[in-house]
């Protein structure tokens, strides 16, 4: 009983919550506003709201039975084949490239993507990046060097490099480093033709001869020029072989001896890429390019959607893609939702995914992402309204069913699926208890879930990583009925690839949703973007005429739904991004009571447009460890502004971006030593898909070329993260050589806020 009374005091605690936020707040975040993403301190206080909420669902103290995951198709390593290491070693230069494939050379004189061959063009890309990688982790071989015994771990001394900071290349509790005994180093010798074949597997980290055996690590953490690894090592079967029941233990590691030291990464994320190049068969590859000759996809009304978010309601956009996804999505090619920032993507995407559940008892629905972050948005958003909609809290009752004590068993709704590296980086403690309590992790501990068990669930959450290690799992097809591929304008074609060969996609319909105008997919080798990696299969699909917008607006909304109503920012901040990257199509539907009013700020001279250019001539710095850069006179005008705005805004709904980290790194330390907590800083890549009531930006190049600070995309998501106030820092003269800033400096000149600080 007293349990009961807790539950349902946390309830009318949630409940009244709710009440507070505007309406415009409930549009963007769904059916429980009460967890905001982009407010840290209303994320935690609302963390021990949703405590009596995961009780609720492990009412009888029991925990789900997941199984256990087991592979039925091993994962090649994929290495790189001599003819990418020997273009490589010639720079890539198009005759070795084309070596005996003549049929790249076309491609790549105008790198646009056609049906023939689209595999092999994809996978020469691929390994340009991967070997890019390889390439790097290279620089980080060391020799002759003493190992530490350091408690639990292990612990070596890099050796430094010129112009190479370590922490830009590695990625700790994922990288593996192979101590090499000189006697192996030795044998080895003829057998390194290119430099990226020293991080290959060797045949020694089988070996039981202590003298040559090669000891493999997990790259625990590094501080300052210190590595450290776990003491123990895991026991691997050569070639991916099945584990016997009784391996035999590896020597003792010796630390008398002296070891050349190798730190290679984890190709995991490329290995589920390779694959799924296998997996691409003709259908798929029809699927991907689709004609304008195709059938157009007739509205039909098979449901009466009782709509869960009714705001939705509100928004045609938002109603029609809803509509065309339930009542049967284009089965030809995917059917795309184009959510610029601020128009309610997520919210559109989640109204159809319980849609689908509502209406389709049998469907399997697959919600993925390529990050962590977003996949967790959505599956977040979903959870919430199966612990507040009395509807769906009574079909997912029905559906799930009572146990032999009439008491509801445990819902099987949606499974976000962790992947153990992901928790072992990162952990679980800041966590939503929501969340948590609908993923994969018992007892704080992670395991992946079986076949059987995943297939029991109407929705699993992964990331598109994940789902690789899931596509090893089956011999064959998942039987998913959809897929939703959410911030697909940030994934690679291969990678969105990973989940659309993982299924017949004619029993399955696959939506993307995302903006291609927004930052894209993340790809290192300069070689490989130009080929065409940086862009994600919605982007190309995009270009296709089958996904064609008309010069008057209209389009096939068979194919596809475009959303365009804001509701996240002044009218005026969204001017700026909407004329420069939107051709003025969004429209501005923000509730003005739900932003902070300005009009006391004494520096924001016009209170009728909160945008400001600070003018700030400064120096361009660079750190001789690290090839990032940073603006000292930009970052104290940063914290000047800061001072200023915090009697007027709490310091949490205050966002500092900067294109580059080294700056983001000197403004937080700024922040810590002058005690103004709770600001988040960083990059552009940090804040997509956030928004900030004021955000403030630090362009840091001063008197010298732009660079990537002219990105467009890099550029739009600066501009379209604030809600209520815009303040732009930089170097005018250098900044306006380009001209969507020059528009910038000129409006702000305009309209008196434009601030000269000689």
């Amino acid at each position: 009983m007293d349990e009961n009374k807790s539950l349902e005091n946390a309830s009318e605690k949630a409940k009244s919550k709710k009440k507070k936020y505007s309406r415009t707040r409930q549009r963007q975040h769904g059916s429980d506003p009460t967890i905001s993403t982009n407010d840290l301190s209303q994320k935690f206080e609302a963390l021990k709201i949703c405590d009596a909420s995961v009780k609720k669902n492990r009412i009888f103290g029991l925990q789900p039975n997941f199984g256990k995951f087991k592979p039925v198709i091993f994962l090649s390593q994929y290495y790189l084949t001599e003819e990418i290491k020997l273009a490589h070693s010639k720079n890539f230069a198009p005759r070795f490239l084309t070596k005996n494939k003549p049929f790249l050379k076309d491609f790549l004189d105008c790198c646009q993507l056609q049906p023939d061959y689209v595999k092999e063009k994809l996978r020469m890309m691929l390994q340009i990046e991967d070997i890019h990688t390889m390439q790097l982790y290279c620089k980080l071989y060391q020799t002759n060097l003493t190992i530490n015994d350091s408690g639990y771990l292990l612990s070596f001394e890099m050796q430094k490099q010129k112009n190479c900071n370590f922490m830009d290349i590695v990625s700790v509790k994922m990288d593996e480093v192979v101590f090499v005994p000189l006697l192996s180093t030795r044998e080895a010798k003829n057998q390194i033709r290119y430099p990226v074949d020293l991080l290959q597997v060797h045949k020694h980290e089988y070996e039981s001869d202590a003298d040559i055996r090669r000891h493999v690590r997990t790259l625990e953490k590094f501080e300052k020029d210190t590595a450290y690894v776990n003491k123990y090592e895991n026991i691997k079967e050569k070639n991916n072989e099945k584990k016997k029941k009784s391996p035999k233990p590896p020597p003792p590691f010796d630390l008398k001896k002296k070891y050349n030291v190798i730190i290679r990464p984890n190709r995991y994320n490329f290995r589920v890429q390779y694959r799924a190049l296998e997996l691409l068969d003709k259908v798929g590859t029809k699927y991907i390019f689709p004609t304008k000759s195709l059938p157009k996809v007739e509205a039909v009304n098979n449901f009466n959607l009782e709509i869960i978010n009714e705001h939705i309601c509100e928004n045609p956009e938002q109603l029609q893609a809803v509509r065309r996804i339930v009542n049967g999505a284009n089965p030809y090619a995917p059917y795309i939702i184009v959510g610029p920032p601020g128009t309610g993507k997520t919210t559109t995407i989640v109204e159809a995914i319980l849609q689908i559940y509502i209406h389709e008892p049998n469907s399997r629905i697959l919600i993925t992402t390529s990050s962590n972050s977003a996949c967790d948005t959505v599956t977040l958003k979903i959870c919430e309204y199966f612990e507040n909609n009395q509807k769906l809290i009574e079909i997912s009752e029905k559906r799930n069913g009572y146990d032999l004590n009439s008491k509801p068993k445990i819902p099987q709704n949606i499974l976000r699926v962790f992947s153990k590296s992901w928790i072992k980086r990162f952990g679980i403690k800041n966590l939503n208890p929501i969340l948590r309590c609908n993923s994969n992790i018992c007892d704080e501990n992670c395991s992946w879930p079986s076949v059987h068990v995943l297939q029991n669930y109407s929705m699993i959450a992964v990331t598109l990583s994940s789902m690789g290690h899931l596509l090893t799992g089956i011999e064959g097809h998942w039987p998913f009925t959809h897929i939703f591929i959410d911030e697909a304008g940030a994934a690679t074609e291969i990678e969105t690839l990973i989940a659309i060969t993982s299924v017949d996609t004619n029993k399955c319909r696959v939506i993307l949703s995302g903006d291609t105008k927004q930052l894209g997919p993340v790809v290192m080798s300069k070689v490989a973007s130009k080929c065409g990696l940086k862009h994600s299969l919605m982007e190309r699909l995009q270009a296709c005429d089958y996904y064609k917008v008309e010069k008057d607006g209209t389009y096939d909304d068979g194919a596809q739904t475009r959303l365009r109503r804001n509701y996240r920012s002044h009218p005026n901040i969204l001017q700026l991004f909407n004329h420069l990257y939107y051709n003025d199509e969004l429209i501005a539907e923000v509730e003005m009571g739900s932003l902070i009013n300005f009009n006391n700020l004494a520096f924001l001279k016009n209170k009728k447009f909160p945008i400001i250019f600070e003018s700030v001539y400064g120096t361009l710095s660079q750190d001789i460890t690290s090839c990032s850069s940073y603006n000292k006179q930009e970052a104290y005008k940063v914290i000047s502004i800061i001072t200023k705005l915090k009697d007027h805004v709490d310091l949490n709904k205050i966002g500092v971006i900067s294109p580059y980290r080294l700056q983001c790194d000197r403004l937080k330390d700024m922040l810590r030593r002058r005690n103004l907590q709770g600001i988040e800083v960083g990059t552009a890549e940090i804040f997509q898909g956030r928004e900030k009531h004021v955000i403030i930006t630090s362009f840091v190049k001063s008197f010298c070329h732009l660079g990537f600070v002219t990105d467009p995309q890099r550029l739009n998501v600066m501009l379209s993260r604030a809600q209520s106030l815009l303040i732009l820092v930089g170097n005018p003269k250098t900044l306006a050589k380009n001209n969507d800033f020059m528009y910038l400096i000129e409006e702000c000149k305009r309209m008196g806020t434009f601030h000269k600080n000689k």
